[in-house]
């Protein structure tokens, strides 16, 4: 499962490092809370190591949190925010799939892009 933990931490990671340009007056603060939010969950997620409960309730949180931005945001910010909810919503990692922890790669790689553009990275 330490494969899991940093697949998780890297995308978040990966996910703050494009979104360190935001910018535009409530575009800036949506993104800034987004940024923390991803900072938040990557320090839950590590502290959750090899809980994989753990690492879901924290994904389910990240989703709640998203969608609550995106009630913020207009625009490609609402729409990016909105995307990247639904993906976290419906991840579950489980061991008796391991093709999750692909899929979640893959949809974090583009929902980094995605927020990136979407503020102004």
């Amino acid at each position: 499962m330490k494969t899991a933990r940093l697949i998780l931490v890297a995308g978040a990671t990966s996910l703050l490092l494009g979104t360190a340009a935001c910018s535009g007056g409530n575009t800036t603060e949506v993104c800034n809370e987004a940024m923390k939010a991803f900072t938040d969950y990557s320090t839950k997620v590590g502290q959750a190591a090899g809980n994989l409960d753990g690492i879901n309730t924290e994904t389910q949180a990240l989703a709640t949190q998203l969608k609550g931005l995106a009630g913020k945001a207009d625009g490609d910010l609402k729409s990016s925010l909105t995307k990247m909810a639904d993906t976290w919503a419906t991840l579950k990692i489980d061991p008796a799939n391991p093709s999750a922890i692909t899929e979640f790669a893959t949809k974090t790689s583009e929902a980094t892009q995605e927020l990136a553009v979407a503020c102004g990275g």
